[in-house]
């Protein structure tokens, strides 16, 4: 896949993975927060957290194709870069206190669920995709049957 394919996923994941952490958003709210209320400057932070979720699928571009070892591992290591930078930005420091450990407990697996289903949304694009393209070329190699017969 080139740099340019790999730009267009992740661009394409980032309103996934936005509409996926509004709904976290709305629903850790509702949990640890319910009395709070936000102005119109609160919709920009999925946006913005979208964007930093974005950058260690950015990060982990190959030219080469990977083992199945070597996709898991970057996999796993993406999944941590993404649950450090996302935490840490909501939360920095007072992650660490004790007030605040169900929170970034919810947090941390909110992001794992975020993570898991953009990879699951993502692998049935790809599927889909797949799909079409068989279709494509079926459809291709039956016409150029007809003609050299």
């Amino acid at each position: 896949m080139s740099f340019k394919e790999h730009l267009k996923s992740a661009l394409s994941m980032y309103f996934v993975i936005a509409a996926l952490i509004n709904g976290a958003m709305f629903v850790l709210g509702k949990i640890f927060r319910p009395d709070e209320r936000f102005g119109y400057s609160a919709f920009i932070f999925p946006l913005l957290y979208a964007a930093f979720a974005i950058i260690p699928m950015l990060l982990m571009y190959s030219k080469k194709e990977l083992t199945v070892k070597q996709h898991i591992f970057r996999e796993i290591l993406q999944l941590v870069s993404i649950e450090i930078i996302i935490v840490g930005f909501i939360l920095g420091k007072s992650a660490f206190e004790p007030k605040n450990t169900a929170l970034a407990a919810g947090l941390a697996l909110s992001v794992l669920v975020i993570f898991v289903l953009v990879n699951v949304i993502a692998w049935l694009l790809d599927l889909n995709r797949a799909r079409r393209l068989t279709g494509d070329l079926k459809a291709f190699q039956s016409r150029f049957s007809d003609i050299s017969e």
